[in-house]
């Protein structure tokens, strides 16, 4: 099954969609576009199907959100909402998909890595506990895609490189090892345009977009 991401360049990057089986990342800098273009998948998603988004930082807005599903005319009752507050609860969540029916075919994690980040000391030995747990959950959401056939989505915050200029994901050799697919957005600050890059499998160019009402549509 594919989902799509109301970007058609974006789908034929992808082979027709997010794709189900499979883990797709999703990263780029604050106010990048992430989100929206997540809640948007969400909700085209429950015009033939159902969605469900984890909200792992608590900062969805509720405006926002209801903005996005009505500009696309999403089903509502076909869209499954949870927030979670601790590392723990994010992995007791990951671990519900092999014991209970999953809450439906398409799941995004929004700011995956934020949890982890709190748990973080800067002690490298107890924090490697913590990097496992991290290896652990994402790995677990890839054998959940693949033995439910789920289109898992993670949406992956950024932080600076030190003396580069650059950032990168945050954890970018745990979520970029465990993804099959990875996006990421670019776009600079109080502009309503940006582009995507396909990182995974590694395509050529970019897809542009604008940021609306609707969520991130094409430009």
């Amino acid at each position: 099954m594919r989902f799509t991401t109301g970007l058609p360049r974006l789908d034929d990057e992808l082979g027709g969609g997010v794709a189900s089986g499979a883990v797709t990342l999703v990263y780029g800098e604050e106010k990048s576009g992430k989100t929206s273009l997540v809640l948007r998948i969400c909700a085209l998603a429950t015009r033939k199907s159902s969605s469900a988004y984890v909200d792992c930082s608590g900062r969805l807005h509720p405006v926002r959100l209801t903005q996005i599903l009505e500009a696309n005319r999403a089903d509502t009752t076909k869209l499954y909402l949870l927030s979670v507050n601790s590392f723990q609860r994010q992995e007791d969540v990951i671990l519900s998909l092999y014991d209970l029916t999953p809450p439906a075919p398409l799941i995004v994690f929004d700011d995956f890595t934020v949890l982890h980040r709190l748990e973080l000391t800067g002690n490298v030995k107890e924090d490697m506990n913590i990097y496992k747990r991290l290896a652990f959950q994402i790995a677990a959401l890839k054998e959940a895609a693949m033995e439910k056939d789920l289109a898992i989505i993670i949406v992956g915050q950024v932080h600076a490189i030190p003396d580069s200029g650059d950032s990168r994901v945050v954890a970018q050799r745990i979520l970029g090892h465990w993804s099959d697919y990875i996006l990421r957005l670019e776009r600079r600050p109080g502009k309503e345009v940006g582009r995507i890059f396909v990182e995974k499998p590694e395509r050529r160019g970019f897809v542009n977009f604008r940021i609306s009402g609707a969520g991130v549509v094409p430009e």
